[in-house]
Formats: C-alpha cells, structure tokens, sequence
C-alpha cells in the first residue's frame, strides 16, 4: 500500500485559514502528499452549504494545484474532532491558522492550544503572514528540559525534506546546574545533526530574560520560517506553561510554530520519524 503523507487543514473559509491551505500546498508539494480539508459544523448548523464551498475549494486545489484534495465536514465540536479525523485519514501533519486572539471558529491562542494538547500529531500553527518562497530556517529552541530532545526527529526530516537550515537557539542560564542540562542538550543536538548531515548553526541567549520574547525576537532576526516547540504543558494544568505556549503561536511576528507532543509512541512508529533514530551520548 502507497504511503502517503497527508495534511489536515481545518478551516472555517476565514483569510487566516487560507494561509494555512497556502502553507499546506507548499508542503505537499514539496512532499509530494495529499491536503484533506476539514470544516466541523454543530448540530444546529445546516452543513450542506459549508460542504458545496469545501468541495469546491478542494476542487480548485487540486485542479490548479496538482496535488490531490478532498474536503470533509463532520458535525461535532473542533476540540474532539480535529484529532480524530487526522487520526482516521492517517494525517503526518495539522496545519491549523490562528489570527492573534482569535482565529478558526474563534479559536484564541489559549482554545487553540486545547486543540493542540488534545492531538498526538504534530500542528503547525500559522497566522496571516505571507507564506515564504521557501522555507529555508528552522529555529530550534533548547532550554534545561531533558524532553526538549523528543522534537529532534521532526526537526531533521522537515529540516532534510524543506532544505533548510536549523537555527539551534539556547536559552541563558547563570544557575550552574541548569547551565549544565542546557549544554547537555545542546551537544547532544549537535551531533545528532551532524550525524545525519543536518545544515545547523548555534546561537545562545546572551542574558537571562523571557526566553519566549527572545526566541521570537531571534527568529524575526533571522527572518525565520518556523520554530520547533515541543508542547511541554502536554496533559498539564500548569497555568504558567500554557501562556508561555499561547503567546509562542500568537506572537506578534507572525512566525509559524511547529509544536509537537511528547509522544515517543508516534515518534517512534510514523514513517516521517523513522528516518532517523535516536543517538545514545
């Protein structure tokens, strides 16, 4: 059986939901994959007449486009049922717009983070940004966290597949302990790259602050086209980890954030994974 990579854009026909369609054609382009676009209806909404505009939105993608496109509206509520489409359609990636503090069906930074917990699959959270020619820098954040290395994979395959250079961004940190974890993960990256003949550069917060500003300053600095986060308030009720998630994929530059799970399960089985496989130090 054909394995074929497949991108979910739920959409809700808003201009922000069109930038995430854009950015779903040039990756499967790229990747030579397939877009399903998914608009959820409640029970009170007729949903013949969001199907004729999907279909015919579908259409027009994959007659313009070449690449394969199918839309699908279901009813229910898009906290529970974007996962489970991907999931049933087999979806690699979720690419899902947010417009600041609001976005898809009124979708604010914090509602698009449950989305996003709610999901073992990676999402790509963009915003009205025109989307690049190419996508040629990948920001990597490091900070002291030992998880911080489960994004690693994701970022080689996109990194290998998109032609682009990893930016490795390490967080300042003047307690000598914590320091230590960050240059633990940030050799650890290193070599994992180099290994597998990733194109990277390092760079390093010059003094402590709000790492989240300064990840989104560095990479407005470098003009970057995402960055990486792994989802560290995945199944958490830590208030201070969520707002630091919801104003990473609200920020002001409009930078798209590829944000992953801590699922090593998936990591482990998905064929976009699979490439490379985890480096012992």
């Amino acid at each position: 059986m054909k394995d074929v990579y497949k991108i979910l854009v739920p959409t809700d026909f808003t201009s922000v939901a069109k930038t995430a369609l854009n950015h779903a054609i040039k990756i499967a382009g790229i990747m030579n994959g397939e877009i399903v676009l998914l608009h959820v209806v409640d029970r009170d909404t007729k949903s013949e007449e969001a199907r004729v505009k999907l279909d015919a939105i579908a259409e027009g993608v994959s007659k313009e486009q070449n690449i394969p496109t199918v839309g699908k509206v279901v009813t229910g509520n898009i906290f529970e049922d974007i996962d489970k489409v991907a999931d049933y359609e087999g979806a690699r990636l979720i690419i899902m717009g947010t417009h600041g503090r609001k976005g898809i069906q009124h979708i604010t930074g914090s509602h698009a983070m449950k989305v996003i917990t709610s999901s073992t699959i990676p999402f790509l959270v963009v915003q009205d940004k025109i989307i690049p020619e190419a996508y040629k820098n990948i920001v990597f954040p490091i900070d002291f966290r030992a998880e911080t290395k489960q994004k690693i994979s994701l970022t080689a395959s996109m990194a290998t597949k998109l032609g682009a250079k990893v930016h490795i961004f390490a967080e300042y940190d003047d307690d000598k302990f914590d320091k230590q974890k960050i240059d633990n993960n940030v050799a650890y990256t290193k070599k994992f790259f180099a290994k597998n003949g990733i194109d990277f550069v390092v760079e390093k917060a010059f003094e402590k602050g709000d790492f989240v500003k300064q990840i989104i300053r560095y990479s407005a600095s470098i003009n970057a086209d995402f960055i990486t986060v792994l989802n560290l308030n995945y199944r958490s009720i830590n208030a201070f980890l969520k707002n630091l998630e919801e104003e990473l994929i609200t920020n002001e530059a409009q930078i798209p954030v590829l944000m992953v799970n801590p699922s090593t399960d998936f990591i482990n089985k998905s064929p976009l994974f699979g490439q490379y496989q985890t480096l012992s130090m």
